[in-house]
């Protein structure tokens, strides 16, 4: 089963590429990498902006883990998300072709890539609760987080959404399909590092947990 990992924004308020910030002597992309192979899920990273030095990256958590990470490059991720989503559907759709059906018709995740608090049991937690839903996603508080669990049955949708002129995002898409709302108290789900403030209070968090041990 893949976990789709959307890194190709430009990190306009970090400024500076915030997944390759340092979180317990390592990236932000190395623990989310890490996260899923822990649960025997397999990673597909969609690049965009800073392709070169998150290349690098990527051969460097290869070469530390011992393993072969599936990566795409998103040419129009200044576009938006959305280009970044489609663009990581269609390379999931190219490595399945060759597949089994049971293959084929598995559920995946869809994640933004600066989360370093979600670990392996978070995406085994959202895969129990799926069930026949077409997609479900977390929210704490009701604020809407990531991952996101969807069907394969959806990729041709998903795939349309920027076609004959209208986009249409991921989120605006699941009020429409047979999303599972999935409440926790989890604040993993939605802390992700968008500015300084929220990075600072991540190390600032991570050294507490290092001194209680």
């Amino acid at each position: 089963m893949y976990v789709i990992i959307l890194a190709a924004g430009t990190a306009a308020r970090m400024k500076e590429p915030k997944l390759l910030m340092e979180y317990k002597d390592e990236s932000i992309l190395f623990h989310m990498v890490n996260s899923i192979l822990d649960v025997s899920l397999i990673p597909i990273i969609v690049t965009g902006c800073y392709k070169e030095i998150m290349d690098e990256e990527i051969k460097n958590i290869e070469r530390k883990l011992n393993i072969r990470i599936e990566s795409i490059h998103n040419e129009i991720y200044e576009s938006g998300q959305l280009s970044s989503l489609i663009t990581g559907v269609k390379y999931l759709e190219k490595i399945l072709s060759n597949c089994n059906i049971t293959q084929k018709n598995e559920p995946y995740f869809i994640t933004v890539a600066d989360l370093p608090l979600i670990e392996g049991h978070h995406y085994l937690d959202l895969l129990q609760k799926l069930e026949n839903h077409d997609a479900l996603r977390p929210f704490v508080s009701n604020t809407f987080g990531h991952p996101v669990l969807l069907q394969s049955r959806l990729n041709k949708q998903i795939i349309s959404l920027n076609s004959n002129g209208k986009k249409e995002g991921l989120r605006s898409f699941l009020k429409r399909v047979d999303t599972f709302k999935f409440e926790s108290e989890d604040k993993a789900y939605i802390s992700d590092i968008d500015t300084q403030d929220s990075y600072n209070e991540l190390i600032k968090n991570s050294l507490k947990c290092k001194i209680l041990v």
